[in-house]
């Protein structure tokens, strides 16, 4: 469990207004990711051809990837994507949605 120190420190990298949605894709992103057999599932259905936002992951594929796959916390995260000229908020919105029958 995260204590308060450390939720008032993420905080600050969502915003005031966190899209919960944005926050959630993150999470669950990231506790997916750690699977093998999940991280497959999420690649085949992100680069299926049906998929809408597919050309949008293939732009920003490596960076999501990465983003992922960090074992760093929030704050930290973010404060290396600042450098790289983005934002975790950025990196996030980028990562696709998961939907449709076809998601096997």
């Amino acid at each position: 469990m995260r204590d308060h120190a450390t939720l008032a420190a993420e905080a600050v990298v969502w915003g005031p207004y966190p899209s919960y949605d944005d926050v959630a894709r993150f999470e669950y992103g990231r506790l997916f990711w750690r699977l093998p057999a999940m991280r497959q599932r999420l690649l085949a259905h992100w680069l299926d051809a049906r998929h809408p936002h597919r050309e949008r992951f293939l732009e920003h594929r490596e960076l999501i990837e990465n983003v992922l796959a960090s074992e760093e916390s929030v704050p930290a995260l973010d404060a290396r994507l600042m450098q790289r000229g983005t934002s975790l908020r950025c990196v996030v919105r980028e990562i696709p949605v998961v939907f449709g029958r076809w998601f096997r």
